[in-house]
């Protein structure tokens, strides 16, 4: 079908009743059809509030767009496979890239289930040596049909275990970047990990799951992070609270560390920790010792249904 032999009211009709992924595809065969469906469909496009980069252990985002309560898959960037359907190929962001696009049964790893009915979506592939080019091409795309008032967001989750990994964080524009990250008893792997956050750029938020005691280097961009969130398995952790340099930080864990009265005293009286607007602490177990740290720290009771008080630096 050529769309464009019809009159304009038909082509918003039929572009009317396509899915985000569908339109993207489309978009990117030409200036011209791309020009036709930012027009006719602007206020669909208007309602999209986030395009989403989900990587999880194989390093292949899944891209979604959110729109109200509603988020729907547009592609899947992957590596290069051999494909019964074939690829075709399209020029992004001046790049040519090879893509696949057809129903197939879709398995969702993620929750290891097979769901009952088929999905089209689209595959942009890579080989291994252009992986995140090919990434920062579909992004800049996104940006020129966008803008950069959308909301970008980049998330990966690493799993650890006994093949240790760098998560795939590429150099693009405008996003914030979200990682989760688990480190057993036995993780032996600190110094790749502080070379993931040497190499990267700041990250928006950090979600940290460790069995581990190995300590963190003090001037890791780990503790830049706008947001961490600790989940200790044990007393000692291998984040020091004194290099927080964000504005949230959240530990659930075995204990309260003696360290944190110097810690909440430093901040509530302006010294330190100016940017940190939330600290919460949350314990698996209680101690007699913990009633001395909270009375030393000034910590009261609240209603859990009552609104906190919000915490005021002093003037300098």
């Amino acid at each position: 079908m050529i769309l464009s032999k019809y009159p304009y009211v038909v082509q918003k009709e039929i572009l009317d009743h396509m899915k985000y992924s569908e339109l993207f595809l489309l978009s990117f065969a030409s200036k011209n059809m791309k020009k036709l469906i930012k027009s006719s469909q602007m206020n669909r496009f208007q309602s999209v509030s986030l395009i989403k980069y989900t990587c999880d252990h194989r390093g292949e985002p899944w891209v979604h767009v959110h729109y109200g309560n509603n988020s729907e898959r547009i592609m899947i960037i992957a590596k290069h496979k051999e494909d019964k359907y074939g690829y075709f190929q399209l020029k992004v962001s001046g790049k040519i890239i090879d893509f696949r696009s057809h129903p197939r049964k879709y398995r969702n790893i993620r929750l290891r289930s097979i769901e009952n009915s088929y999905y089209p979506y689209s595959v942009a592939s890579y080989p291994p040596s252009e992986k995140e080019t090919v990434v920062q091409s579909i992004h800049n795309y996104f940006l020129g049909f966008f803008g950069n008032s959308m909301e970008y967001q980049w998330e990966a989750k690493y799993l650890s275990d006994e093949s240790f990994y760098i998560p795939f964080i590429p150099q693009l524009q405008n996003v914030s970047f979200h990682i989760m990250i688990q480190m057993d008893q036995n993780f032996a792997y600190m110094e790749n990990l502080d070379n993931l956050f040497s190499l990267s750029p700041v990250l928006k938020s950090i979600k940290l799951s460790t069995a581990s005691t190995e300590p963190i280097n003090p001037e890791s961009k780990f503790y830049q992070a706008e947001s961490i969130e600790i989940k200790q398995l044990f007393y000692a952790s291998p984040v020091s609270f004194h290099h927080f340099k964000g504005r949230q930080l959240s530990i659930t864990g075995v204990g309260i560390r003696e360290d944190l009265i110097e810690f909440v005293n430093r901040w509530k009286s302006g010294e330190a920790f100016q940017k940190l607007e939330y600290l919460k602490f949350k314990v698996f177990m209680i101690n007699p010792l913990h009633n001395g740290i909270l009375n030393e720290i000034g910590a009261k009771y609240i209603d859990e249904l009552k609104q906190p008080p919000a915490h005021t630096l002093p003037k300098v």
